[in-house]
């Protein structure tokens, strides 16, 4: 059902001319994920009340690229994760799959626009993983979501020196007409970046805006964001760096004066990774540090720290990264320390322990506390073939005193098992 509902989308999709080769050189991919955990805990740190909860979540998506025209190309890609195993609906009847299959990436690309600019139109995905500031694409998240946003995207050479990036689009529109009516999330922004500034490195300049209009009357909150990006390697030591740095501007109209409505946040996030072999064994270790004011707001981060913390935000307001302002992804209201290591004892089988030191950079709870916990992840992970990796975690959330139980409420750690196969194809 899934395949002829992805022909259906290709179909649906591309409206061709008389003389077109409908889906001209197309090719196909995809992936197939399966996500499934036992976690206990998790929204009370209470060892007596019963919350454990045990899921088994996928994510199917499935896309085509083909050539419109010589200098004209398309993309289209389905996803569904609705599916839980065992859900109390029993199997899926067509009208539902057909209402959870959603299309997630449809655009054209148009070549060499005034015979400089690439031209990107559409529902696509958007930025990097690890950006703290804007990321819309599959998520590495509980439920396994997707998001994806409805942009102009245009892309430059900037002659020998660097490359340009800019998006104009929405990421909601209320379909609204009208002063009173309009709520829609406007979002524009752009990047510069080089590799000629820093040997074996990049560096970029980005700015995005996210104008939040208010429903009716009511006024509009814009967030923009200026992100400084460094990256790159120590030579030829196995040493690699990042460093990212977000200031806030814009202004949210719908606080009242005298309250401060002025967007000043800020962020940074510091990293460094090393691999090398020891022993003849893969060996890798990494570093990250990374702190966000209370105010500093994202337009839609996609950096997420630890398997509890960052994973598990989607199913409940209860889980510790959403308490204090947090959430899963991005830096706000945070300050955190990741360390890991990790070896290849044989060449498929990979062993990994991460370390997570989690702090809130301004308390909003009663007490005033700021330590939130300390997470420890042990990944075991298999690599099949190329396209076939199966994994099996272990973690633990540490409470710190800021979310520890009051009133005779006994606190315990939260604890998850986890076991993860992705096949791509």
């Amino acid at each position: 059902m899934f395949s002829s509902g992805f022909v259906l989308g290709l179909v649906v999709f591309v409206t061709f001319p008389a003389r077109a080769e409908l889906l001209k050189n197309l090719k196909t991919d995809g992936s197939i994920e399966v996500r499934a955990f036992g976690i206990d805990n998790e929204t009370d740190r209470n060892p007596i009340a019963d919350d454990y909860r045990g899921e088994s979540r996928t994510r199917v998506m499935a896309g085509g690229s083909f050539d419109l025209l010589d200098d004209v190309h398309g993309r289209v890609l389905l996803s569904k994760n609705n599916r839980v195993y065992g859900s109390v609906t029993g199997s899926e009847d067509t009208n539902t799959v057909q209402d959870t299959v959603l299309l997630d990436n449809a655009f054209v690309k148009i070549d060499k626009v005034f015979d400089r600019v690439d031209l990107t139109l559409g529902r696509q995905f958007y930025g990097d993983p690890n950006d703290i500031v804007i990321y819309f694409g599959p998520q590495n998240d509980d439920v396994l979501s997707v998001t994806a946003v409805d942009v102009f995207r245009a892309d430059a050479a900037l002659g020998d020196w660097g490359k340009f990036q800019g998006i104009a689009g929405k990421i909601s529109d209320a379909a609204a007409v009208g002063a009173a009516a309009n709520s829609d999330v406007d979002l524009y922004g752009g990047m510069i970046g080089t590799d000629k500034l820093i040997p074996k490195g990049r560096l970029g300049l980005s700015y995005y805006t996210a104008k939040i209009k208010g429903v009716g009357a009511t006024a509009n909150d814009t967030i923009s964001a200026a992100i400084l990006c460094a990256l790159g390697d120590v030579g030829d030591t196995g040493l690699s760096y990042h460093a990212d740095y977000a200031q806030n501007f814009g202004e949210d109209e719908t606080i009242p004066p005298p309250t401060d409505s002025d967007h000043d946040g800020n962020a940074i996030l510091l990293g460094l990774k090393y691999g090398q072999s020891l022993m003849d064994k893969p060996f890798r270790a990494m570093l990250d540090w990374g702190r966000g004011t209370n105010n500093f707001a994202a337009v839609a981060p996609g950096k997420r720290f630890g398997k509890i913390w960052g994973e598990h935000t989607a199913s409940s307001g209860l889980q510790p990264s959403n308490l204090n302002s947090v959430g899963g992804a991005g830096l706000t209201n945070l300050q955190v320390f990741d360390a890991g290591v990790g070896i290849n004892p044989i060449q498929k089988l990979g062993i990994d322990l991460n370390a997570y030191r989690f702090q809130y950079d301004d308390a909003t709870l009663a007490g005033g506390l700021t330590s939130a916990g300390t997470e420890y992840d042990l990944i075991l992970s298999w690599k099949h073939s190329d396209n076939v990796s199966l994994e099996a975690s272990a973690a633990s959330f540490q409470v710190g005193d800021a979310l520890q139980n009051t009133g005779g409420t006994p606190t315990a750690p939260i604890t998850r098992l986890g076991a993860d196969v992705k096949i791509k194809f």
